[in-house]
């Protein structure tokens, strides 16, 4: 895909409208009354997804093109596009396809956007669209953006238009550092849905940092599909390899800001003991390592084709929580995945009561078609998946429980949020209590946990303020 030139404003935005697969008189056929465009955005997914989805939306502010929220419960919303100006009349859908409720999803949003905006435009893009191509493009009034195009515009887009990256509408922006992934697990339809791998160049990832703490952020999340992959080619050595994910946050930590960094996921392989160390001696990188497991049976890890086994996974949790003040971990595990015996569930259940990690996010297994898993048998009742998903839910909550439990009467660094609520550090949910001050989101402070029990009810803590920071 050619660069788009920033110093030529038509350019960017005929640019944009060829990457959307729209043009001028696209835009002129669809205007409402008031010549005004309006566009929703519908993203579901991962936090990538949702960080794509605010680059599409500046990019269609470049096109001054109006963003709304769609009301898909609206029954009156059927009326000609040109007399109803509160109408939408384009919609954008960032997909999901990793696992087949996330495709069910997406189908169900088409048809809501059909019976309630008959006549609106879609925009499809994202993994379901990718891996359900064929299928969407015989739908009417539907443009598909494959994720290789998408991946080329997002990419350039965060080169030369920084506003597509700078303006979210978030305490807590995200920092896309690069896309792909090579690993191959067996469950996973994500390499052959998003087949494009790039890094964002690290004087990009080094400036868009600044200009966050810049524009008065206090923390930026860093993510990607595979960030552990990253690799800049910028001052690449005679093996053409360039800079990797640790010289990246070596390169961060001499940044004389104070912005805090949050590492959105990394997987086991990357994490080494150069790697721990650089995460226990930083400054600037947050006490919170969310590191996938996917199963804590060896037999199952192998079958996923996931290249550790629960001991090694052990290990780096337990040199992390040693040399890391306070420092928590969360995880994913995938219950009933092809072969899983009720013998391998249970003693993984053990294991998993034994790590020291904070909380799991609980995946129910679902065939992907392309993958290899989906080949696999025994296939495991629907049933007994949804029994062994929930056993997993309770040893969370344990977790949650126990960990919380730990800093009950102890002081903390928040940062608040929307609504009088805030996130520790360690990435403890929280809501201040109703006799304190209202805290603007964005706010760095000291907090004292003063409530922990609450968890059936609500996935936070209570906190008291005590001072800024």
């Amino acid at each position: 895909m050619e660069k788009i030139e920033t110093n030529n404003i038509t350019d960017i935005k005929n640019g944009i409208l060829e990457s959307f697969n729209l043009n001028l008189d696209d835009l002129r056929d669809i205007q409402d009354g008031n010549g005004a465009v309006n566009c929703a955005f519908i993203s579901s997914g991962c936090k990538l997804n949702q960080f794509e989805s605010s680059q599409f939306e500046e990019m269609f502010k470049q096109l001054n093109i109006n963003i709304v929220k769609p009301d898909l419960t609206a029954q009156n919303m059927h009326l000609n596009l040109k007399s109803n100006p509160k109408n939408i009349q384009l919609f954008f859908l960032n997909t999901c396809s990793v696992t087949e409720k996330a495709d069910t999803y997406t189908n169900k949003i088409i048809r809501k956007i059909r019976r309630n905006y008959p006549e609106s435009r879609l925009i499809l893009t994202g993994c379901s669209a990718e891996l359900n191509k064929k299928d969407f493009s015989r739908l009417p009034n539907i443009k598909l953006i494959d994720n290789i195009r998408k991946a080329g515009l997002l990419k350039t887009a965060s080169e030369t238009l920084p506003d597509t990256i700078l303006n979210q509408k978030r305490v807590r922006p995200y920092l896309k550092i690069q896309e792909g992934c090579e690993t191959e697990c067996s469950f996973c339809i994500i390499p052959k849905a998003r087949p494009v791998k790039w890094s964002l160049d690290i004087k990009a990832v080094l400036n868009s940092v600044k200009e966050f703490n810049a524009l008065g952020y206090k923390e930026v999340i860093l993510t990607g599909v595979n960030i552990g992959s990253y690799e800049s080619k910028i001052r690449a050595g005679k093996n053409g390899k360039g800079q990797g994910f640790k010289e990246l946050l070596k390169r961060i930590e001499e940044l004389n800001i104070p912005i805090k960094i949050r590492i959105s996921s990394i997987d086991p392989i990357y994490i080494d003991d150069e790697l721990i160390e650089i995460f226990a001696n930083s400054k600037k990188i947050q006490n919170h390592f969310h590191i996938p497991l996917q199963s804590a049976s060896n037999k199952i890890l192998a079958l996923m084709n996931r290249h550790y086994n629960f001991e090694d996974y052990m290990k780096i949790a337990e040199k992390l929580t040693g040399k890391i003040k306070d420092a928590a971990i969360g995880t994913d595990i995938i219950s009933g995945f092809p072969g899983e015996t009720e013998e391998d569930f249970l003693d993984a259940a053990g294991s998993l009561s034994r790590l020291p990690i904070y909380y799991i996010h609980a995946f129910s297994y679902s065939d992907r078609t392309g993958t290899k898993a989906c080949l696999m048998k025994p296939k495991i009742d629907g049933r007994v998946i949804k029994q062994r998903t929930n056993k997993i839910m309770e040893i969370s909550l344990q977790k949650k429980i126990d960990f919380h439990l730990k800093f009950k009467n102890k002081s903390l660094e928040f940062l608040s949020l929307p609504g009088n609520k805030a996130v520790s550090s360690n990435y403890i949910k929280a809501k201040l209590r109703k006799d304190n001050l209202t805290i603007p989101p964005g706010k760095l402070f000291k907090g004292k946990i003063i409530e922990t029990e609450d968890l059936h009810a609500k996935d936070e803590v209570l906190i008291a303020f005590e001072d800024f920071i």
